[in-house]
């Protein structure tokens, strides 16, 4: 579609849902008998992904000592039946989000979220559960994983001895490469070969072991800019007889991994879909992240979707929301993979600080604070997109148990904008 005839019919599209700005959910209409009818139930586009990520804190069982597998299985019921109750028909679980695992590895030590200690068995496997649980719901689970890092915090004595972080750190190799560690925390090196393999064999090893739908990765790649995080890499691929400057070498070695990654998952199951869910800020994603989601998005090999997390309001100084959908629907018009958005429902009656500059209460900063139905009308304009597949609301946690009253409104509204006959 082009860029013309999009922007028509989303700005026809917004006009028309103006009058949706209000402080209360938008009332259902009335039958001629007087009954209420249900709201607003527009068709679902067919094939349309409606999902939600569920993150590692909200896998968390460590309050309660990592409790039992009937705990878990009753806790991982539950939030099927909420996701369900919302007419969402996929779930992105986390099942590595450091350097850890919220299933039975052969690499990586259970995570410290279950039992309150990395490396702890709490006696059940929580993917296998998670899994089981999705599918009873008729729902799809893709598993999520944090590809590159290791821990926020970057001492290595606070990890556990099965880490291979840890192990690595302990080797004291020289010149050893395979570690990148900064004020920002610990990471494995996307320009190791090593490294890489570890991160490939942990997805695989997903894909061979549990019955899930996808694998699912975000936007953590290179935690910083700095030339020296990974300088001696870089040294040695230049005395190689390396060419690319520092930022196109950065780039090659994360577009490398992410073919790897779906090589391996391909080679296991051809039915899993493999997902990446960058920044929607192209210009971030590439300069920042190193992530080319160009030649992702338009070459077959390197993923299946791409989820931009469009986590803007429509009045954003930086990158508004139609800005941003436009350009990944630009990005997308190869139709080489699949678009899915993902919206930010945590926003929900909260202050946006890097929304606007200015501080004035009608600013981008609070939009989320002045409106009740952002989500809705996001969701109503990128079903007009051509390359339109469907979405994803992060997070869990905000959409089961909304933190103030603005967010309750905004769900009672989002809830009006989608059929959940579909």
């Amino acid at each position: 579609m082009k860029k013309e005839f999009f922007g028509l019919i989303l700005t026809a599209a917004l006009l028309l849902m103006a009058n949706g700005c209000t402080a209360e959910p938008v009332p259902a209409p009335e039958t001629a008998a007087g009954q209420t009818a249900p709201a607003s139930q527009e068709e679902q586009p067919a094939g349309e992904m409606r999902g939600i990520w569920i993150s590692y804190s909200d896998l968390s069982m460590s309050g309660q000592g990592g409790g039992t597998e009937e705990s878990f299985r009753q806790k991982a019921a539950d939030m099927m039946d909420t996701v369900s109750a919302l007419g969402l028909n996929t779930v992105i679980v986390h099942a590595r989000a450091f350097s850890d695992a919220f299933y039975r590895s052969q690499l990586f030590p259970f995570s410290s979220y279950l039992t309150g200690v990395q490396g702890q068995d709490p006696g059940y496997d929580p993917l296998e559960i998670m899994v089981e649980e999705a599918h009873r719901h008729a729902l799809q689970i893709h598993a999520w994983i944090n590809p590159y890092r290791v821990s926020y915090d970057p001492d290595f004595d606070k990890l556990s001895e099965q880490n291979p972080a840890k192990k690595w750190h302990s080797e004291n190799r020289p010149d050893d490469t395979r570690l990148i560690v900064c004020d920002k925390g610990i990471y494995y090196n996307p320009a190791d070969s090593e490294a890489q393999k570890l991160i490939i064999d942990g997805v695989r090893e997903i894909a061979e072991n549990y019955d899930i739908d996808g694998i699912h990765y975000d936007d953590y790649f290179y935690p910083d800019t700095a030339p020296e995080i990974d300088a001696s890499s870089y040294q040695k691929y230049r005395d190689a007889g390396g060419k690319y400057a520092l930022e196109d070498w950065r780039r090659e070695n994360v577009s490398n991994f992410v073919s790897g990654v779906y090589a391996a998952v391909k080679a296991v199951r051809s039915d899993i879909e493999v997902g990446i869910s960058p920044s929607a800020n192209q210009t971030y994603n590439y300069d920042k992240m190193y992530a080319d989601t160009a030649l992702w998005a338009g070459n077959s090999g390197y993923c299946d979707y791409m989820m931009p997390q469009v986590y803007y309001g429509f009045e954003n100084e930086t990158l508004p929301f139609e800005r941003a959908v436009s350009q990944w629907e630009d990005l997308c018009e190869a139709g080489k993979v699949k678009l899915y958005f993902g919206l930010a429902f945590y926003k929900c009656g909260s202050v946006d600080p890097y929304a606007s500059a200015s501080d004035s209460p009608d600013s981008a900063r609070y939009e989320w604070q002045r409106n009740t139905d952002i989500i809705a009308r996001q969701l109503r304009a990128i079903r007009s997109l051509s390359h339109y597949g469907g979405y994803a609301l992060y997070s869990y946690a905000s959409v089961s148990a909304p933190e103030n009253e603005n967010a309750r409104l905004e769900l009672e509204n989002y809830r009006a904008a989608v059929s959940n006959s579909g």
